[in-house]
């Protein structure tokens, strides 16, 4: 997807004497990154470099899976879209260890690509993606770092963790090691979405009403950034400071992505996963839009009623938003379980070979997904 309404910024901030942050915009794709060079070592100006030249390198090799999500924004395309982008990551892991030749090195890395209507990020390290919405922001990627994982363990709380000697100790980024693994979200996006990707340079002076604030203050991204900018050196800049920002031309209707969101939030299927995990999972989910007396085969695997409701053959229970409904998982279409659209409904799906690939990647998210599962088939 085509970004008409673009802007970047990196600023060195006023505690240190040199800019190690790197950063990039391909807006004829749609893909934005921010790469933070670890301070301290020795060459983290050449791994995040090294890391954001791998992702120029790599535009045409993109375009050609960017373009199939545009046209078909189904889970295939995006799927192969997000390894992609996982596999950028390593290979540019890869070529910061042959660039530095085994100095010490390392590089955070976050990269979003806007395509058929949907948000792929990619992350490793502490830098940030975010989305800001009608008014909210919401931060879209977790830290790699040690205190910050304490925290999601609840380990720690909040208050300790902005006291922690760990707050930027990074457990996994670029370069340090043969093989990262990034984090892969995907969220849907409306037309007007402000997506923000920053390094920790702004993220840790400047709190997030502050950001909510300042990305609601002016329609034009060029002075949005710079205010950003200007915030955390404000705030004593104590880190170098990037900021890319990207306007959404075109997405699915804001309101109904809240509702969709909310559903997602309060259902009983769900309840095991915390937000991280749910964030995981839409990478796993397709969309259905079904008319009204629309027939389905529920073997297909898990339908999550989103609006309009469902009812299965012989049985007039309508099942509404936040209901879940899935045959036998694991029957590989040997049986057959058919449902009718009762009215209009959009829903997502999870098919069996979607469960199989989310359990072979994040085990974790799959083994809760199927204990919230199991407890709705059994009626608790």
């Amino acid at each position: 997807m085509q970004l008409p309404e673009v802007a970047a910024l990196s600023d060195v901030g006023r505690q240190r004497d040199h800019n190690e942050d790197a950063w990039a915009i391909l807006p004829d794709i749609g893909v934005l990154a921010v790469a933070d060079g670890m301070g301290g070592l020795e060459h983290g100006e050449i791994a995040s470099a090294t890391a954001i030249s791998t992702l120029k390198a790599a535009e045409n090799a993109l375009r050609t899976v960017v373009s199939a999500v545009d046209n078909s924004p189904e889970r295939g395309p995006r799927s192969q879209l997000g390894q992609a982008m996982e596999l950028l990551s390593n290979l540019a892991s890869q070529r910061i260890q042959q660039v530095t030749r085994g100095a010490p090195s390392g590089t955070t890395l976050v990269v979003a690509c806007i395509s058929g209507g949907h948000l792929l990020v990619a992350n490793t390290g502490d830098s940030r993606a975010y989305i800001y919405r009608d008014g909210a922001l919401r931060c879209l990627t977790d830290d790699h770092t040690v205190a910050a994982a304490r925290l999601r363990a609840g380990l720690i709380t909040k208050e300790e963790h902005d006291a922690s000697p760990y707050q930027h100790m990074l457990y996994q980024a670029l370069g340090t090691q043969g093989e990262v693994d990034p984090d892969l979200f995907d969220e849907p996006v409306a037309a007007g979405d402000i997506v923000l990707l920053c390094s920790d340079g702004l993220t840790g002076p400047v709190d997030e009403p502050q950001l909510g604030e300042l990305l609601g203050s002016d329609p034009d991204l060029d002075r949005v950034a710079r205010a950003l900018i200007d915030a955390a050196n404000t705030n004593g800049g104590p880190d170098n400071i990037t900021v890319v920002l990207a306007r959404v031309p075109e997405g699915v209707d804001a309101h109904r992505l809240e509702s969709e969101r909310r559903t997602l939030t309060e259902s009983t299927v769900l309840q095991h996963l915390s937000d991280v995990d749910r964030r995981l999972l839409r990478h796993y989910l397709d969309r259905v839009n079904l008319t009204a007396g629309a027939s389905v085969d529920a073997a297909r695997g898990i339908h999550m009623v989103l609006s309009g409701a469902l009812k299965a053959d012989g049985d007039d229970t309508l099942l509404g938003p936040g209901s879940v409904c899935c045959a036998d998982i694991f029957a590989r279409g040997e049986g057959e379980c058919a449902l009718t659209a009762a009215e209009d409904t959009e829903a997502l799906v999870l098919s069996s070979d979607s469960y199989e690939a989310l359990e072979r990647r994040r085990p974790r998210v799959a083994a809760r997904l199927m204990r919230g599962l199991l407890q709705v088939m059994a009626g608790e």
